[in-house]
């Protein structure tokens, strides 16, 4: 998955139908987000210089 920058606010649950967030996250407009598939974490770009990073699990 590239990198996506949400265009407006964003309720994120599941991305690209294969990797399902342990909770539901609301990524802000501006925020850039992706997935770390090595390692099965959502990370967002807050725009602050810091990327968090969020548990989820890969659905085959």
């Amino acid at each position: 998955m590239e990198k996506v920058t949400a265009a407006r606010r964003t309720l994120v649950t599941t991305i690209d139908r294969w990797f399902h967030l342990d909770r539901p996250l609301l990524v802000e407009a501006g925020q850039t987000y992706w997935v770390d598939w090595k390692r099965r974490e959502l990370c967002v770009d807050r725009g602050d210089g810091q990327v968090r990073r969020f548990p989820g699990w890969v659905c085959r």
